[in-house]
């Protein structure tokens, strides 16, 4: 059976939050967890950007770093990264059928599989530290089995309630659940979600607001990151108060940040192609405000996943555009008639193709004047474009 297909099946057992199964996989490898540091990061928005800049400043001190994210834009290897690379075939099927050869009774979850390959091969390429990004929540999440030796909390917001809670306190307590009794916090959460922090870590480090876009300064030092948005200044921060409790000399964090690229995030494929992995109100919140700046916007491919609150999301993003074409992404998008007639309330050139091939073809033609185009709504879609653009 080929791998991808053997994992993917995997999804039907669903999404299972608890550690059960993932501390009997633990045991059936020989707990790699255990066998390199961790900076584990958790939050509803901004967590992957933090993570692409800890990576990125950990190599640059000279560490063996290993990144796993998820989910993946173009393909299944982007979520494992050694050194540079992502993991390649050769190796993505033979941990895999390393560790389905060894389940035995255990049966985990697709995401749970994943993440005991990227430890197990984490541990086989020898790391000396690795930066693990939360899947959802964190007291139950699969990744949860590392004892983190610095443990990130950014954003919270009301996201995956019929899983982690419906309100800002009770999501703040699953994310804080990644604290372990050693680990450094550090967090840049405000108001009550802090205040929830603070009671299971009361000297938890706390960035606080910082002006910039690209160039900025934070506790009496200069910086750049590469990554746009204003947004991205908070997120560097945040990877830089980290960075400084592991040890990281000023000047590796200097040029991390300035070399750090986190692919579909504010990220132009061309010069008036734009892409934004935003797929919940706060991420749309923080694209308008990037978005809004920007001269020529004509239009808006638009695609939103069915668990997501899409009324709150086009009234935001949507009148910015003069034209929105409504599409599906690859992975449980909401009907793109029913997202038509949701965005036809906020902007009155609304067009519906369901095939996301056809209506980024009819989007790239619809900007031949140069006018700006923008892709967001789901990291989906989002990958589907990237993949995309090459053949169109």
């Amino acid at each position: 059976m080929d791998v991808l297909t053997y994992l993917y099946s995997l999804e039907m057992f669903g999404m299972k939050l608890g550690l059960e199964r993932m501390n009997a996989l633990m045991d059936i490898l020989d707990h790699p967890e255990k066998k390199f540091r961790v900076v584990h990061v958790t939050g509803t928005n901004g967590k992957g950007s933090v993570c692409a800049m800890l990576y990125s400043i950990l190599r640059k001190s000279g560490l063996r770093v290993g990144l796993y994210t998820s989910p993946h834009l173009v393909k299944f290897n982007e979520r494992i990264v050694v050194g540079g690379d992502e993991i390649n075939h050769k190796d993505f099927i033979h941990y895999t059928v390393h560790i389905r050869d060894r389940l035995g009774d255990v049966q985990p979850t697709f995401f749970e599989f994943t993440t005991a390959l990227a430890f197990l091969y984490f541990v086989e390429k020898e790391v000396d530290i690795a930066v693990v990004e939360v899947g959802m929540g964190g007291r139950l999440d699969a990744t949860n089995v590392v004892d983190a030796e610095v443990a990130v909390i950014t954003s919270i917001g009301l996201e995956h309630t019929e899983h982690l809670g419906d309100t800002v306190e009770k999501i703040a307590a699953e994310k804080a659940g990644i604290i372990k009794e050693k680990s450094v916090v550090v967090t840049c959460v405000d108001g009550a979600a802090l205040d929830v922090v603070k009671e299971k870590r009361s000297d938890a480090l706390v960035v606080g607001d910082v002006e910039g876009e690209g160039e900025f300064t934070f506790e009496g030092k200069d910086y750049f990151v590469s990554l746009l948005g204003k947004h991205q200044v908070k997120n560097a921060c945040i990877a830089i108060k980290a960075a400084e409790q592991l040890g990281v000399s000023y000047e590796d964090i200097v040029e991390g940040l300035r070399d750090v690229y986190w692919p579909g995030r504010l990220d132009y494929l061309y010069d008036n192609m734009l892409v934004d992995c935003a797929h919940n109100p706060d991420g749309i919140r923080t694209l308008v405000d990037y978005v809004q700046h920007l001269a020529d916007r004509k239009v808006l491919l638009l695609g939103i996943a069915s668990d997501k609150n899409a009324d709150e999301m086009a009234q935001m993003i949507a009148p910015l555009f003069e034209r929105v074409i409504v599409t599906e992404g690859n992975f449980k998008p909401l009907d793109c008639a029913v997202l038509g007639k949701i965005v036809e309330k906020y902007n009155n050139n609304v067009t519906v193709i369901k095939d996301s091939t056809i209506a980024l073809r009819a989007a790239i033609d619809a900007v031949s004047d140069g006018k700006l185009l923008l892709v967001t709504g789901s990291m989906y879609l989002v990958g589907d474009v990237m993949r995309m653009v090459k053949r169109v």
